[in-house]
């Protein structure tokens, strides 16, 4: 009775509640997620940008159709390639340095976007655009393990979750700025922000894993002090992780990790989180949101609209960061994805009723009275966009990137992170570039349908096939797929990966730990 009084009372507390020791974390995700709210910029950028280049003015740049679907789909396919390749700066100079050179080349591909207004060259247009897709795949598997590796397990889902938050928060400073000033001159003001993230990681320090997998132990103690607080007793966190460094293995090959199945398995989920979560269409819906808005007759312009599911989004997927570690992966995940099939459903059920009538009316030019009925439920699809974002926001925005920093053991993390990011840029690409034609074949309801039954997919996937990792070291949620032959430091033979509910079950050594 009393440890279920002890466990049930550590679920109603604040993950944020001994502010002391939680500060420094929150400090270090807060720099490092900056580098994802660049990337949120990048995304942003051409929601106004586009518009203003396919104008015809004088004196400036004007933009081809052709070239301005280049110019909007160009940083996505570049993001697969920079996910992959910062996967070795990661490894040798760390990830503080990396995200601190990050900024350098987010400065340096805006100012170059905003120098080609003044040069008339669309050809320098694209070379920065190319830079700033190239870095922004870069920026989110490495704030990711970033923020995962210097979280405490208890705030470490809360944490996580910074980076979508700030994802979001980047697109709407773009759309913001976008608004109220030409899209030259926001490429130099958005170009200045990446700045904050190049001071503040300078001020942060190396992660304690990644300084003790190089052999600099009395550094990575200092990094582990200043994460947990100043007083906090840190000594067997330390011994954990500096045992679990000490048994990584060889650096292996991209062949040699492909084919090793306690990594494979780790990565399979990974990789199945981020496919689900592009194949709710969230991209596509998002992308294509002006179109919705008109069809649901709402008197909003296509950017106002655009705002408004950006601050919807931001808002919810904050909102998140408070639940995921009060609630675990596995419920918002499964939560998530069943609101947004609901959601989805209904958009679709309400656009084929829509397109079917205004089809009779096409033939039966005396059949008026449906057309009016939906006319005067055009507040439905508007709801049932925002009710997605919602959904989206509180579960599958946020989940398969925390995930993606969790479940891989440190000595692979950096490889299969990019691994897992450069896939889900791939799906993005693939998902985006394929809704317009899916529409014309399908109609837009039945491509809603299909990402609600994509969505139901992903709740059967998740209570199957992902372990909980609430409250669980990286440590011990590394053990889960390692095979059961392994036997711990102190001699006793662990059994994790035989039993899969006890990754299941909260860490019974949380109180060991600091927060």
């Amino acid at each position: 009775m009393g440890e279920k009084a002890i466990t049930k009372s550590r679920k109603n507390v604040s993950p944020f509640k001994n502010w002391s020791k939680v500060a420094p974390q929150i400090i270090c995700a807060t720099s490092a997620s900056w580098a994802v709210l660049c990337t949120g910029l990048v995304r942003g950028w051409s929601s106004s940008a586009i518009a203003q280049l396919r104008e015809r003015k004088n004196g400036t740049l004007y933009l081809e159709k052709e070239e301005a679907a280049w110019i909007t789909s160009l940083p996505p396919l570049c993001a697969i390639f920079g996910s992959l390749l910062i996967a070795f700066p990661m490894e040798l100079y760390g990830r503080r340095m990396t995200l601190a050179t990050i900024s350098l080349l987010y400065v340096l591909g805006f100012y170059l976007m905003g120098l080609s207004y003044y040069l008339n060259s669309v050809s320098v247009l694209f070379v920065g655009r190319l830079i700033t897709g190239l870095i922004s795949g870069a920026s989110v598997p490495t704030s990711q393990i970033y923020v995962s590796e210097c979280s405490s397990p208890r705030v470490r889902g809360a944490l996580g979750s910074f980076t979508s938050t700030f994802m979001s928060f980047g697109i709407v400073i773009a759309y913001v700025i976008g608004a109220v000033v030409e899209w030259q001159i926001m490429c130099f003001v958005i170009g200045s922000l990446p700045i904050v993230l190049g001071v503040a990681m300078l001020l942060m320090p190396e992660t304690p894993s990644w300084l003790i997998s190089h052999n600099r132990g009395p550094q990575a103690k200092d990094a582990l002090q200043y994460l947990r607080g100043k007083y906090t007793n840190i000594e067997s966190e330390f011994q954990r992780i500096s045992n679990n460094a000490n048994s990584q293995l060889p650096k292996p090959s991209y062949a040699k990790i492909l084919t090793n199945g306690h990594l494979m398995k780790p990565l399979i989920i990974s990789m199945a989180l981020m496919l689900f979560q592009q194949l709710s269409g969230i991209n596509a819906i998002v992308f294509y949101s002006a179109s919705v808005f008109q069809d649901a007759g709402c008197s909003l312009n296509n950017f106002l609209s655009s705002i408004i599911i950006a601050v919807v989004a931001m808002v919810f997927t904050m909102i998140s960061v408070l639940l995921v570690d009060r609630f675990g992966r596995r419920k918002l995940l499964m939560i998530s994805g069943v609101c947004m099939a609901v959601s989805l459903t209904g958009l679709g059920v309400f656009v084929y009723l829509k397109t079917a009538s205004e089809d009779l009316s096409v033939v039966d030019e005396t059949n008026l009275a449906e057309p009016s009925v939906l006319s005067e439920l055009g507040w439905l699809p508007l709801l049932f966009l925002i009710s997605f974002i919602i959904a989206y926001s509180m579960g599958f925005c946020t989940v398969p990137q925390l995930i993606m920093g969790e479940l891989f053991p440190l000595e692979y993390r950096n490889r299969l992170g990019t691994i897992s990011a450069s896939f889900s840029l791939g799906c993005t690409f693939i998902v985006v570039r394929t809704f317009p034609e899916m529409a014309a074949i399908m109609g837009l309801g039945g491509v809603y349908g299909l990402y609600a039954a994509c969505c139901l997919i992903a709740v059967v996937f998740v209570a199957f096939f992902l372990p909980e990792t609430k409250g669980k070291t990286l440590e011990e949620i590394s053990q889960f797929f390692v095979r059961p032959t392994i036997t711990s430091s102190d001699g006793i033979r662990n059994e994790t990966a035989n039993d899969p509910q006890l990754l299941l079950k909260p860490s019974t050594n949380n109180n060991t730990h600091s927060v």
